[in-house]
């Protein structure tokens, strides 16, 4: 029996019960990484989510972004089960609350993202992530669904408080989507690999934890 229902409980309760100054400052430091790491590697687009309440705050990063002349995707939910991107230039005329999910989405008359890989990278919330980086999102599957469906090739990096660090090993499935790295305000995690094989180290803690980032 999968352990996920359990997991994602778990860590619900706990995102829940964080203070609003601990969200506060774990945002700040998570959004200076996730500039850092679009600079250094010259992000030209990418896709990210639009943060809720309990999530680590991504309207910042998208606003400076968009400043800087990147394309931004955003995810919009279009029926129970599907995800698509939107591209977006401007946070106040783009964007719509759905009442429903009380979330905020892109409007349908933005421009679709109809080549998954046209991106190279997609920033992704989570509820919970283990040592080898799977990740519980909130159940709907969206994520997953997209990035099978699409046959995603790009770099997957988890935004999460480090407090969504699950010790227990999340019980992943088939087609289920192992993240390349989860940016948190404490560290940059890699995937644990407990036999010697050939890895992307490109992306590495020395890298966005040094104390200019992380101070």
């Amino acid at each position: 029996m999968s352990n996920k229902n359990q997991i994602r409980d778990k860590f619900l309760k706990t995102r829940s019960f964080l203070s609003k100054a601990y969200k506060e400052e774990v945002n700040k430091i998570i959004e200076r990484k996730v500039n850092h790491y679009i600079e250094r590697y010259n992000l030209e687009k990418f896709a990210i989510y639009l943060s809720t309440e309990n999530e680590p705050n991504t309207l910042n990063v998208i606003e400076t972004s968009l400043k800087r002349g990147i394309e931004v995707y955003v995810p919009l939910i279009v029926d129970e089960n599907k995800m698509e991107f939107r591209k977006i230039t401007n946070l106040e005329t783009d964007l719509e609350e759905n009442k429903v999910l009380n979330i905020l989405q892109p409007k349908k008359t933005c421009e679709l993202l109809s080549e998954g890989n046209y991106i190279n990278t997609m920033f992704i919330p989570l509820v919970a992530f283990d040592k080898q980086l799977n990740r519980l999102g909130m159940g709907k599957g969206f994520y997953d669904r997209w990035i099978n469906e699409n046959n995603y090739s790009g770099y997957k990096i988890g935004l999460s408080a480090s407090s969504q660090l699950s010790n227990e090993n999340i019980d992943a499935e088939e087609f289920d989507v192992r993240l390349d790295n989860v940016i948190t305000e404490k560290e940059i995690y890699v995937p644990f690999i407990e036999e010697e094989q050939e890895f992307d180290y490109d992306v590495t803690y020395s890298v966005f934890n040094d104390e200019t980032i992380v101070g």
